[in-house]
């Protein structure tokens, strides 16, 4: 992949620095909204927020190894190790979740009422808002660059996004009618959608990691665009055919590769004539991907 789409294209970098300012202002603002209202929920939010600044440091520090171009050692790139931070982030989403169960259930036997709810619900407006937007811009870069990272970050973003509405939903409900006990047991249910969160998103890298094909849809659109290669070339009178397609993806980098199988007394010249043809027209087609033919003989 060209040189200038692992530095000069790319947003990402800059988009995880305002991240992580983001995160930080947010983290204020929701431990201040606990200390005002002293709601176990929005405690368990804020916890959440420290998880967000965690997350949004990894995903600059493993976007910025991931936009280095392939070098001698790394000849396919860098960019796997989106994954790893990927699954780096989840372990620490888990421990937030299970913190997070942790002070809920050890506050449900003392119910107490929580404080100034209006002026709670303010400050934790604000910091939806800013998620919401920050989340959003992560999510829409993140699939432009097919980038694991940028959409991992965004969708976890987003999931406190959702996170912030129900305390807020959950507590409105609970001051109405008067039962302080949904407190504690919104913070539960926030800490098992956190752990849910975070195995998802292991389970996900995890498979990545081992090479995992492009999605279907992409793979169909390839061989077909192969096939019809095939049947359009300008050696017709040549009978030759497909073999060995496979694609894998690398974090934001995508790969394909077949044999193609020619008959086995064609001049080496023309054969390689061929191959420049086929990988010239794939990567014309498909410039994100990193395109390699091989050349056989077809066995007799």
């Amino acid at each position: 992949m060209p040189e200038r789409v692992y530095k000069k294209d790319s947003k990402a970098i800059r988009l995880t620095i305002l991240s992580i300012i983001v995160s930080l202002i947010n983290f204020a603002l929701k431990f201040g909204a606990y200390f005002i209202t002293h709601s176990v929920a929005i405690l368990s939010d804020a916890t959440e927020s420290i998880v967000n600044i965690i997350s949004a440091t990894m995903a600059f520090i493993g976007t910025k190894i991931a936009l280095k171009p392939p070098d001698e050692e790394h000849p396919y790139g860098h960019t796997k190790i989106e994954y790893i931070f990927s699954i780096i982030e989840a372990l620490f989403i888990i421990a937030a979740g299970a913190s997070i169960l942790w002070e809920a259930l050890k506050s449900l036997s003392e119910r107490k009422p929580f404080h100034s709810f209006e002026e709670g619900a303010v400050v934790i407006g604000i910091t939806i808002v800013l998620n919401a937007c920050i989340a959003g811009v992560l999510y829409y870069q993140g699939k432009k660059e097919r980038s694991p990272i940028l959409i991992s970050h965004g969708s976890h973003i987003f999931a406190d996004v959702l996170t912030s509405l129900g305390v807020i939903l959950g507590l409105a409900l609970a001051k109405w009618t008067g039962i302080f006990v949904l407190d504690p047991v919104i913070a539960i249910l926030i800490g098992l959608h956190i752990l849910k969160m975070g195995f998802s998103i292991v389970l996900e890298s995890g498979s990545s990691l081992l090479d995992q094909s492009l999605p279907n849809e992409t793979v169909q659109e390839i061989r077909r665009t192969v096939e019809d290669l095939v049947k359009n070339s300008c050696y017709q009178d040549i009978v030759y055919e497909i073999a060995n397609f496979k694609t894998r993806k690398a974090g934001r980098t995508g790969f394909v590769e077949f044999d193609v199988v020619l008959p086995p007394k064609l001049p080496l010249e023309i054969a390689c004539r061929i191959r420049a043809c086929m990988e010239k027209e794939v990567k014309k087609r498909f410039p994100e991907l990193v395109v390699s033919v091989h050349i056989r003989a077809k066995e007799t």
